[in-house]
């Protein structure tokens, strides 16, 4: 029998989550009283640190949660949420994640996860440019607070990471927009992402690195993104992120020597891609962790 855990109802769908801050919880897996499956439990990730796309409702996210306490019902869940007040300020979204980065130092420090693991014991889903940055946000602040690069692990990319597109932006700010408030809001909208374009386009030399740029740079980051291997699913219906964009970053990915998955959609938008076709999607999450356990023996360099 497992220990009692509050229920997701629909009116609190992410129930079963402890909340650490406004934009992070997480679900520590019940310990099991009857005999449990121990090769499920070493096989499993120890920790699944998931960033949904900007604005995410509980109700979407709590879909992927759920499938994960089944699939890997041992595993800790660390949720880290991306809203658009982040989306200006670096130093907002880096104060936003450090409940997430004390999280998995905690988990380091009382050896829940190993400081020098043999094998990677993490794995990452992340959405859209919101969960780029959030998991950006913490490879920094993780280095930032300990002296080392976040732990080994694995990685899915869905529907991500792109890069500053005017018309892009606009589809991701006004999705939500309905009626009147549409009607009020778009056109500034689009004043302020035309502002944006500027400052980062034509005025570049000024504005330094923008945010999605930096995105792409970090995640490639071999010294701070210290990923056995990864997979990239994506569509070219994506309204709000390019596909090209995510082929470039897989082809920097793989130059760099991380091995990498790509998994074109045909007929998906954006983060739609598990609703299209789920099992199609959750074999690509699965292998995805299977294939890092296969490479524990040739860990990139610097993993010991």
């Amino acid at each position: 029998m497992a220990s009692k855990q509050p229920a997701a109802t629909r009116a609190k769908p992410l129930a079963m989550m402890t909340r650490l801050s406004p934009f992070v919880s997480y679900y520590k897996a019940p310990k099991l009283t009857d005999s449990p499956d121990s090769g499920a439990a070493t096989s499993a990730p120890k920790l699944i640190l998931f960033a949904p796309w900007m604005d995410a409702q509980d109700a979407h996210i709590a879909k992927y949660i759920t499938y994960y306490q089944t699939i890997y019902p041992t595993s800790t869940i660390l949720l880290v949420k991306f809203t658009g007040k982040l989306t200006w300020s670096p130093a907002t979204q880096n104060r936003a994640v450090q409940p997430a980065a004390s999280y998995v130092r905690s988990q380091v420090d009382s050896g829940a996860l190993s400081a020098a693991p043999r094998a990677p014991e993490v794995l990452m889903h992340i959405f859209s440019n919101g969960g780029a940055t959030s998991v950006r946000s913490i490879y920094e602040v993780y280095r930032r607070k300990t002296g080392r690069a976040f732990p080994p692990h694995a990685a899915v990319y869905d529907s991500c990471p792109g890069l500053l597109s005017a018309v892009r932006g606009y589809h991701a700010f006004t999705l939500g927009l309905r009626g009147p408030v549409r009607l009020l809001l778009a056109p500034l909208i689009a004043l302020l992402i035309a502002a944006v374009s500027i400052w980062y386009g034509p005025l570049g030399f000024l504005a330094g690195e923008d945010m999605l740029t930096r995105n792409q740079r970090i995640h490639n980051d071999r010294t701070l993104a210290r990923q056995t291997n990864r997979s990239y699913v994506y569509g070219k219906e994506d309204a709000m992120v390019d596909w090209r964009h995510i082929e470039e970053h897989a082809r920097d990915a793989t130059a760099k020597g991380i091995p990498v998955r790509r998994e074109l959609y045909q007929g998906s938008a954006h983060v739609a891609h598990m609703r299209t076709d789920g099992e199609r999607y959750w074999k690509i999450v699965t292998d995805t962790w299977k294939e890092s356990i296969k490479r524990s023996g040739t860990l990139l360099p610097g993993f010991t």
